[in-house]
């Protein structure tokens, strides 16, 4: 597969040049507008296949799908954490041994995707992905070793993480600059959401039928939903025609779309050093940090509590499973909902607003002074290692109420870093799909590893307290690309080829 070089294209400079992005496929007299008057970005094609000039409705369908798929890899993993003590008497293994379920696979799927996402499309993807994820699951439930639940998680995790890599990616085909905050809100919101209805469903499930269900009913599902997306979740990778080609341009149905007829995406074959793009993106600053920082907020935001919820509130409160589902589930929602409406729609606000004060010019730096809403994860985890320190005087609601705060910093945390990398990179937001993914389940698989360990060895408000500062610790580089960051990405060491074809 072929990629162009496009040295110095970037989003957030002038109008009059962003739309040189896509100036081969629409009619240059004709040029779309945003409601504050600015050009939109990047602009349209004439056609009414270009997914973006889709209507309103079939782009929110194609939204909530996706968003549901991303909402489904975290259930599916975490559902049977309320569990852990029920597999641990199954297998003989202790709580801590089964905590180390997270795997790495759900981090590396995507690197083997996405360079076949682009020349081939999103749609494959997310059908065959979700379609192994499902079956994997299922599987799972029936697994009579320890060993064989390892095994077909593994390959669960790289489905699943196959089909969340294609999520911001799929944003940006639908919708313009001015518009993505909302829209990767929903997004990001429906991911970090699965970890937490999982445990409200696995907490019954686990107590009234076993650990076995939460596998296989997640599984029967998530291949529910394979049936679901392949009628209703059409192709949104599009490739403009060229002007200077003469032949007639033939517009995709619906149906052609669904069947892969008249196909719109690039096609070709991956190159090797098309699977190493991910990793190249770690060059830039406007990647690298966010993405360190979104590491330390997810895994502390809620897969430690995820993972250490169920000793936790077994031992301090005699818990019951069901009872551990709803204190790791109801929180952690409410106060990710809390969060998003402090999220999507502010960045794309503060977006618009930096546009307005400066003659139409984007800064995707804007969207980052959204970031201090971070600084609640740090307060709600140094707040809960105190209620959990004097948990014989302190009711269980404190630690909900802390675990709820946290994950409002988790989810505008998300938000605003998803919204602002692939700003940055957006013919690139596939690859800073994945790198955000790796970054993220490497991390949250090492938690597993020390967590419990750590609290045990130097106390759960001295251990929380530390895993708190390292968050404030990683926003403050955050904070410097918010002041510089457009000066650095104007280096020649910043910019980036334009990996669309």
């Amino acid at each position: 597969m072929d990629h162009k070089l496009e040295v110095g294209h970037e989003e957030d400079i002038t109008p009059s040049t962003d739309c040189i992005e896509r100036n081969a496929a629409f009619d240059k007299e004709l040029v779309h507008h945003d409601p504050h008057g600015f050009p939109v970005i990047p602009q349209p094609s004439s056609h009414r296949d270009d997914p973006l000039n889709w209507s309103p409705a079939l782009k929110l369908s194609v939204c909530l799908q996706i968003s549901w798929l991303a909402l489904l890899e975290p259930l599916g993993s975490a559902a049977v954490n309320p569990t852990f003590l029920l597999m641990g008497e199954t297998f003989g293994l202790t709580v801590k041994e089964v905590s180390y379920f997270w795997l790495v696979s759900a981090g590396f799927g995507p690197l083997v995707v996405v360079p076949f996402a682009n020349a081939y499309g999103r749609r494959p993807v997310y059908l065959i992905g979700n379609l192994v994820a499902g079956i994997t699951s299922v599987a799972a439930g029936y697994c009579n070793t320890w060993s064989g639940v390892m095994i077909t998680r593994a390959f669960n995790g790289f489905g699943s993480g196959a089909v969340i890599s294609m999520g911001a990616a799929t944003i940006c085909d639908l919708y313009f600059v001015h518009q993505r905050g909302v829209y990767i809100g929903i997004y990001t919101l429906a991911l970090t959401s699965g970890a937490h209805v999982a445990p409200l469903l696995g907490g019954f499930i686990g107590q009234s039928l076993g650990w076995r269900p939460c596998f296989y009913i997640l599984g029967y599902i998530q291949l529910g939903t394979f049936v679901l997306t392949l009628f209703g979740l059409p192709e949104t990778l599009y490739t403009a025609k060229p002007s200077s080609d003469s032949t007639p341009y033939l517009e995709q149905s619906y149906m052609q779309n669904i069947m892969f007829m008249r196909s719109k995406v690039p096609g070709g074959r991956p190159k090797m050093q098309d699977f190493t793009h991910p990793f190249k993106m770690l060059r830039f600053v406007a990647i690298l940090i966010p993405a360190t920082l979104y590491m330390a907020c997810f895994g502390y935001g809620t897969v430690l509590f995820a993972l250490t919820g169920a000793s936790l509130f077994t031992k301090l409160y005699g818990f019951t499973t069901a009872q551990t589902g709803l204190i790791l589930s109801i929180p952690l929602l409410i106060g990710g909902g809390i969060g998003e409406l402090s999220a999507g729609w502010v960045t794309d606000w503060l977006s618009n607003r930096y546009a307005q004060r400066h003659n139409g010019e984007r800064l995707p730096e804007a969207r980052l002074t959204a970031i201090w809403g971070v600084l609640l994860i740090p307060i709600g985890l140094i707040i809960e290692g105190v209620c959990l320190l004097h948990a014989d005087t302190v009711s269980w609601v404190g630690s909900a109420f802390e675990m709820g705060i946290a994950n409002m910093g988790l989810q505008i945390s998300t938000t605003t870093i998803y919204a602002y990398a692939t700003d940055c990179y957006r013919p690139q937001s596939a690859e800073v799909s994945t790198i955000l993914n790796i970054f993220r389940q490497i991390f949250s698989c090492l938690i597993s590893f020390y967590a419990l360990p750590f609290a045990e060895r130097i106390g759960i408000q001295f251990a929380w307290l530390t895993l708190a500062m390292v968050v404030v610790v990683l926003l403050i580089p955050v904070l410097l690309l918010r002041v510089s960051g457009s000066r650095w990405r104007k280096l020649p060491s910043q910019l980036a080829p334009d990996t669309e074809t």
